[in-house]
């Protein structure tokens, strides 16, 4: 992703998260066969303004023609840079915390 300028796939939390550590603003899709689980990141894609939700992938012509117009392209940059997803990071506490806990319930 280091040499993309944006990312094209589906909305999951994976897809999604990586493209936007990278700066890359996303056009995913959403529709009937997007899962349950992934259909709010489409959603909130829309609503961080860090890319372009389609219905589906045959208008993807003109999406990538709207998102790479410099103006576009500048802004939903900037709003991938705005976020900090610090996740990776706070796993390792919550885990600890989740560990801490157990161990106390086991030593009493």
């Amino acid at each position: 992703m280091q040499l993309s300028d944006f990312f094209i796939g589906k909305p999951g939390p994976g897809s999604v998260s990586e493209a936007l550590a990278m700066h890359l603003p996303v056009i995913v899709e959403c529709n009937a066969w997007t899962l349950p689980q992934e259909r709010y990141n489409a959603e909130w894609v829309v609503e961080k303004e860090v890319g372009v939700v389609l219905p589906n992938f045959r208008k993807i012509e003109s999406a990538v023609a709207g998102l790479i117009e410099p103006a576009a392209l500048a802004r939903y940059r900037a709003n991938t840079m705005k976020l900090e997803n610090r996740a990776v990071f706070e796993v390792a506490d919550i885990l600890n915390t989740i560990l801490q806990n157990c161990r106390v319930q086991v030593a009493t």
